[in-house]
């Protein structure tokens, strides 16, 4: 059995022992928040005597195949003949992601609101004695105010020594505001870069880039909201909040997106261009999701730490930024896996111990882990960037997760790569 398969087995039998399988965070384990995993043997589709097993309710195989037929076919639902069933399948199946669509979209709006009021009423009954620095949420004034209390140095003098930000009478430095709305197309200089960063292992770079100040007031603001959102409040009555801690804890829904936005623009967006032109293949950087994750020897929902360890799994992500955000703990290690697709997948390349604002930043589809925490709590500052605008233009999610869009396909007699085309490429549409 190949070195992979092995780790997929591992991979899907801790799954399914850790999972509820309902996507309610359950606290404690190392399973991944999907859909419930069915232990069963791949089957045919065939437990009908006449008609079709057309079923894109049970199968998303189906509905993906339905979907890309009325984008790519004139009339398509005429050509089923005069049978509607399978439409009417479809039209339900349809009407199901709708329906899921729009009450995650109403939640996520009833729940940011909450979060709002929540933080605006800590913050006017905040006492001379509560120690939440409230402010860690505002966007910074000035490259001073994000030099002096959020920067590590080392990232200071990287960023603010390139020629773009370096001060000159005849260069006018970009404004903080700039940068944050990606109005400006960052660069940073290659030889501020080779001092800068370290490759822990192949295409995953480790560098200092938040200061410690920064984490323990973010961290600290944090773990208050998840406090709060716990007791008293309306909103937590209503049963908004409920929960919360029990997944990660959302930066935009906190009201910190400036951290995202100016994280993606300044470092991930510049960074990539750089250091992932080889195995990777987007233009730019055009999406972003930020969180605040925790892992714990006792995970409990009132701490923002909900899990043991995490298995072996790849983001839903071009590039993914991680910055270890203390505390004290043993384990909890970050270990890598090589990229998904390649002939190295499923073999090590390579352990992290996360260090308080160290930044990793990877590949999305890099496999990796994080072993168990056998002693204290473990915290990391997570964003994961998307290129809509290029590579998932042209790529099924299918291609896009097993990279066939860069490997190519083996051929079956010859065993040569051949160039691979997707149905989202050029070539279909």
């Amino acid at each position: 059995m190949r070195t992979e398969n092995i780790l997929f087995c591992f991979l899907f039998l801790n799954t399914l022992m850790s999972s509820d399988g309902k996507g309610n965070g359950v606290v404690g384990g190392g399973a991944i928040n999907e859909k419930k995993p069915y232990l069963k043997l791949p089957q045919t589709v065939n437990d009908k005597e006449f008609g079709s097993n057309f079923d894109p309710d049970e199968f998303p195989s189906h509905l993906l195949h339905a979907m890309f037929g009325l984008d790519r076919y004139p009339n398509y639902i005429s050509r089923w003949g005069s049978n509607l069933e399978d439409a009417e399948k479809l039209e339900h199946a349809l009407e199901q992601q709708l329906a899921k669509v729009r009450s995650q979209k109403e939640s996520l709006l009833d729940r940011n609101q909450a979060m709002k009021n929540l933080i605006e009423e800590a913050k006017l009954s905040q006492s001379d004695d509560d120690d939440i620095d409230w402010d860690v949420l505002k966007t910074p004034d000035s490259w001073e105010e994000i030099m002096d209390e959020v920067l590590a140095p080392e990232a200071v003098s990287a960023i603010f020594n390139s020629k773009q930000f370096k001060s000159s009478a005849r260069v006018q430095l970009p404004s903080v505001q700039q940068v944050i709305d990606g109005q400006v197309n960052v660069q940073l200089d290659i030889a501020q870069l080779q001092d800068w960063l370290s490759e822990e292992c192949f295409d995953v770079y480790s560098f200092p880039l938040l200061s410690q100040t920064f984490c323990e007031r973010f961290k600290k603001a944090a773990k208050a909201i998840i406090k709060l959102s716990q007791t008293h409040t309306k909103e937590n009555e209503n049963g908004i909040l409920k929960g919360l801690g029990r997944r990660p804890l959302d930066l935009d829904s906190i009201g910190a997106s400036w951290v995202n936005d100016l994280l993606l623009h300044l470092i991930i967006q510049p960074l990539s261009k750089e250091l992932f032109q080889k195995t990777e293949k987007f233009n730019h950087l055009d999406w972003r999701q930020g969180y605040l994750a925790g892992y714990s020897s006792e995970p409990s929902e009132k701490k923002i730490a909900q899990r043991h360890r995490l298995v072996p799994h790849t983001d839903d992500s071009e590039v993914t930024l991680n910055v270890g955000m203390g505390d004290d703990f043993m384990g909890g290690d970050l270990s890598f896996w090589n990229i998904r697709g390649t002939n190295e997948e499923g073999t090590h390349a390579g352990d992290f111990h996360p260090i308080i604002g160290t930044a990793l930043i990877h590949a999305g589809r890099h496999l990796h882990e994080v072993k168990e925490v056998t002693r204290g709590d473990r915290y990391a500052f997570i964003i994961w960037a998307r290129s809509w605008g290029s590579i998932r233009a042209t790529t099924c999610p299918c291609c896009w997760m097993n990279r066939r869009h860069q490997e190519g396909s083996m051929t079956s007699n010859e065993n040569k790569r051949v160039k691979h085309r997707c149905i989202s490429g050029q070539q279909w549409n």
